[in-house]
């Protein structure tokens, strides 16, 4: 049987870490392992798929001529689908003007029109139209969760059996060797990972820290790991507020994340949307303690959490952060962490991701 060659749209890569960026590693560094394919990673720099891919065998680099989205969807892809010619093409969420082979996209949540007072009113014309199109374009059409699924299929008119879920893995967390953070005790700081967007609730987040202060251990801090992604007031006006006790990191390698989860009293995640949620479940594969909210697609997540709190009532939020402090849910740990490996590993995603494929070869 000849093994096909998939070219993927890695020009996220060379961006800030996000979810995307770990959905295309993991994912495609399981493919490549299990020799489901040739994998091609386009990006504009090498180190940026090096990084990503380490020491992988069967990924290889492919040059993007540019960063500027319209150059890269209007010609770049064209370029290098005319010279590799791929079986297969994968693009997260938007795929370029012409089509010289099958498409693969991810369309990751639609969480802009279910909530659309979270997403600027252009964004949200703009994308609407760009992912319906993408979606009814696609060969095969995947996403991260079945609550995304079912949103995709409600809002696009488009049966749920032509959409394949692809879960997140999360085992590589399990394995990393950590590196330790300067300037924090463990056990003495609440942590929070992922890009400062309103949705993301991080000002209700350091408004229960700043109402807590009082209650708190001295020396014991807020750690921000993550990038603004908007404007954002709210944020920016609570952090002015509980100046002193917050401090903000960026681009961390995978040890020094894996360090900061496994010693935070809990790590917390008060979104009040995500199409999926991979922060509060790497924490728990790291060996940390973890909360979430519970709504959207994290309430799936409850099974593999230590708890779950009302994104909305900051109450709640302080009660988890009491609970974290009293080291009321430690001891479920062990449990948790071998049900979220059972559950979430990127070797389950690529076999997904090999059934999915067959509807399409067949």
């Amino acid at each position: 049987m000849t093994v096909p060659t998939i070219l993927v749209d890695g020009h996220v890569l060379d961006c800030h870490p996000q979810g995307t960026c770990a959905y295309i590693a993991g994912l495609y560094g399981e493919v490549a392992q299990r020799g489901i394919a040739r994998v091609l990673v386009a990006a504009v720099h090498e180190d940026s798929v090096a990084r990503w891919f380490p020491n992988t065998s069967g990924v290889d680099w492919v040059r993007l001529q540019s960063r500027n989205k319209f150059t890269r969807l209007a010609l770049d892809f064209d370029r290098l689908a005319a010279r590799w010619r791929p079986d297969y093409m994968h693009f997260q969420y938007i795929t370029p003007l012409r089509k010289r082979s099958r498409w693969i996209v991810t369309i990751h949540d639609l969480l802009f029109i279910d909530l659309p007072e979270y997403f600027p009113w252009r964004y949200r014309v703009k994308n609407r139209l760009l992912f319906a199109r993408s979606a009814r374009r696609a060969d095969l059409l995947l996403t991260v969760s079945d609550y995304s699924r079912r949103a995709i299929a409600t809002q696009f008119a488009m049966p749920l059996e032509r959409i394949h879920v692809t879960t997140n893995g999360i085992d590589g967390f399990a394995k990393t060797a950590v590196e330790a953070m300067p300037g924090l005790t463990p056990g003495r700081f609440f942590l929070y990972v992922s890009r400062y967007e309103p949705r993301k609730n991080q000002h209700g987040l350091l408004r229960a820290f700043r109402e807590m202060a009082d209650q708190l251990p001295d020396g014991f801090d807020l750690v921000l790991v993550g990038s603004p992604a908007i404007n954002y007031p709210a944020f920016d006006a609570e952090l002015a507020q509980a100046a002193g006790r917050i401090r903000q990191e960026a681009d961390l390698s995978r040890g020094a994340l894996a360090w900061l989860y496994r010693n935070a009293a809990a790590s917390i995640y008060p979104s009040f949307a995500e199409g999926f949620g991979i922060p509060p479940l790497e924490a728990v594969a790291a060996g940390g303690v973890s909360y979430c909210a519970h709504n959207t697609a994290m309430r799936d997540l409850a099974p593999y959490v230590h708890g779950t709190f009302d994104a909305a009532d900051i109450n709640d939020i302080k009660r988890v952060m009491r609970r974290a402090v009293a080291g009321t849910d430690a001891a479920k740990s062990p449990s948790l962490r071998a049900r979220l490996e059972q559950s979430f590993s990127w070797q389950r995603s690529g076999e997904q991701f090999a059934r999915a494929l067959e509807t399409v070869e067949q």
